[in-house]
This record gives C-alpha cells, structure tokens and sequence, in this order.
C-alpha cells in the first residue's frame, strides 16, 4: 500500500482515537552478517545454541493477525532479513496483506534480482545504515569489508528503480566529522539522509557500545553544527515551541507521555515476544502463546507503559529541562535499570540541546537550570550509572536469557 504523508498521518490519527494499532516493527531475525562495534541487539556467539525463530507460517499468521487489527505501517527488520531464506516470501506476505512497508537491511544482500523485487513491492522506504562517505571508516563500524560498496551499490540499485531509500547514520565520536560528507553522499545518489545521536547499549545491558558516544566537546559541536538548523526550525522564532517558551508554558506538561512506545505502536521479537518497542525490550506477551488481540488489549505490562506520564518519572517530573529533553524508556530501563525514572544520557542531551538554544538567543541567558540527576551524569557519557544494589542488568530484562 503506497500512502502519501498527509494520509498516513490522519489514517494513525484516527486510528489512535479508536485504541488501535498504527505501527508494529517487526524483527524477524537477530542474525546479521556484519559485526557492527555499536549495535544495541543481542546475537549470539558462533556455535551456542540458539533460539528457534518464528517459522515462515508463524509469520505469516502473524501478519494476518497484525493485519486484523487495523496495522497501518510493519516495519520489517532484523539483524539481517536477508540472511533468512525465506525473506522474499515474509516481504511478499507483507505487502498482499497491504501494509505500508518499510525495511531496514545493510543493502548487503540486495543484487539486482531482489532489487526488481522489491521495486514491485512498493515499500514506503527502505532504510539502510551507512557510517561514513568512505569505505575505510564505515567498515571499521561494520568490522567487514566491502560492506561500504555493497550498501552503497544496493542504493543506487534501488534508487534506479524508484524505490525510495533512507541513508541513516548514529552519530559517534569517530564519525561526526563525517556527516556533512554523508549528507552530500546522500544527496548526489538521490537518497534522504537521517542520524541519530543516541548510541545505547546492548539490550541485555552491556555497556560496551557507550564508548563510542559523543564526549562532551564533540556533544556540543554536534548540537552548534549538524543539529544546529534542525534546532531552529524546531525552537526558532515564530515555531510554537518558541511562543510557548515566551508565553511561559510547559512543552513538556507533567500529563504528556514522552514516549508513543505501546500506545500506538509495537515490536515484535524473532521468537514472538511482543515488546512496546524495539528498543524496550520488555515482554508483554508472546504470539506463540496469545494471539496479537489478546495481547494489545489485554497485557498489565503494556498498560503501565502506556500510563507513563512525565508525572510518574521520578526525577524527570521535577525537570525545569523537559521542554529540551528526549526521553527513551528503553535507555532508562536497560542502563539505569529502572522504568520509571531518567535516561541519563537524555538528562545530557537535554544540557547540549538548552545550551545550544542559549548561544542562539532562543533561550534566555538566566535559563541555567541543571536536570536534579546531573551529579550523577558522566558529561562524556561513557559511564551508565547502575542502582544502587549493584545488578548489572534490570530484573525485567533477566528473563529474556
């Protein structure tokens, strides 16, 4: 199903009015082929025993339940959906059951054949990540050479075809000088381009991937450079964010979710869990037991993370910096272990972002406000700060081994 923004957009809203499902991302596969040094999935060493993914009858079922339920958007993804043999098959599903598709694919597996493939699928766009206008830094990300020519290639294979496609970079110490060149990259080939300046960690708790995150100097020449119209358009003069700072009114009001993850959306995992979102790993059923129905409407879990107002997060509810702040519930979960307070890293984000706003006049200079968990912010972020109790991984995420 191709739908036009405008569209898209009504159809979720009203389907969000009538306690529907717009949006369900769905992992189909935690194998990949690359070794990519930030990625927050799971994957499990060569040779341990492994999990038995959903089955291409399982999914297929599946999709036909998603589709039951009024799902607008699937995102389609994995690891690699291309390692799985039967990738054709699930996208070919997908789209029969008229989904507005998207995928998410390193473009490694993506020759011509399947390029004409997905061309007559229609995907809204397909989404690949690409770390560096050149080959050397992007495959020290992906620890696999030739990868940068092969996405790149798969690009332009799909481009041709007028298959839209995203180039979408996370933003880390050792490439942020390189996204002005992605963005022209981006551009000469016909793709949109997006980044993301969140690196998490693993979600089973692992920190290793923070390292790779923004020290401080870098976190601000991002915020004055990169993001630096992005933040005027959003806070600049005459946006309603800026009449509601001049008015004096909250941006962030204590009665607002900071995040639709379980409201209008859902993920689901290679083995049926249903989580609120990819990057929450926290399981609110499994379609290996329940049917999707059963689940959206009927699980505790889902809704107490529907309940979670900015007035439920300790800390975050006495912020003078929500107006700035971009909250995960997934990062406050798997990094500080617990659900219902701050992301840390939001907490240092939301700084950058205020500081920024200042040095441009869209914030007053008497704004110095500090989030209330700032004693406890690594301000190069390489530090996640566990609980007090010392448990490297939160209770919710131990079951999941």
């Amino acid at each position: 199903m191709r739908t036009n923004r405008g569209a898209a957009d009504l159809l979720a809203a009203r389907a969000q009015r009538e306690g529907r499902p717009v949006t369900v991302t769905f992992q189909v596969t935690d194998r990949c082929n690359y070794e990519c040094v930030h990625c927050y999935q799971e994957h499990r060493e060569p040779g341990a025993a492994r999990r038995e993914e959903l089955s291409t009858a399982e999914i297929v079922r599946i999709l036909d339940e998603l589709a039951a339920a009024g799902v607008l958007f699937l995102t389609i993804m994995g690891g690699e959906v291309f390692v799985r043999r039967d990738a054709d098959e699930l996208l070919t599903a997908a789209h029969e059951r008229g989904f507005a598709l998207k995928l998410l694919t390193t473009g490694h597996h993506v020759h011509d054949r399947r390029a004409d493939l997905l061309a007559t699928l229609r995907p809204l766009q397909v989404e690949m990540s690409l770390y560096a206008a050149g080959a050397h830094a992007h495959e020290q990300v992906t620890r696999s050479p030739g990868s940068w020519e092969r996405t790149v290639a798969a690009a332009r294979r799909l481009i041709e075809r007028r298959v839209p496609v995203v180039l979408k970079s996370p933003v880390m110490e050792v490439n942020l000088d390189e996204l002005e060149a992605l963005a022209r990259l981006a551009a000469d080939l016909g793709a949109q381009y997006q980044f993301d300046p969140k690196i998490t960690a693993i979600e089973t708790g692992d920190e290793a991937p923070v390292a790779l995150r923004m020290k401080a100097d870098a976190l601000r020449r991002f915020y004055h450079g990169p993001m630096r119209d992005y933040l005027a358009t959003t806070y600049g003069p005459g946006t309603p964010a800026a009449t509601a700072l001049a008015d004096g009114a909250e941006l962030r009001p204590l009665h607002h979710t900071p995040c639709r993850a379980g409201q209008q959306s859902l993920s689901i995992s290679p083995y049926g869990e249903v989580w609120p979102c990819n990057a929450l790993p926290l399981p609110c059923g499994n379609l290996r037991q329940q049917s999707f129905a059963e689940i959206w409407r009927g699980s505790a879990t889902l809704a107490d993370v529907r309940d979670l107002r900015w007035a439920r997060l300790a800390e975050c509810n006495a912020c003078e910096l929500r107006a700035f702040c971009q909250r995960c519930h997934g990062m406050a979960l798997v990094e500080q272990g617990d659900l219902g307070g701050p992301s840390l890293e939001a907490c240092r984000h939301a700084v950058a972002v205020r500081d920024e706003l200042r040095a441009q006049g869209v914030v007053p200079a008497d704004h110095t406000a500090l989030p209330p968990t700032w004693d406890r912010v690594d301000l190069d972020g390489q530090h996640p700060r566990r609980p007090a109790d010392g448990k490297r991984r939160p209770a919710a995420l131990r079951i999941l081994s």
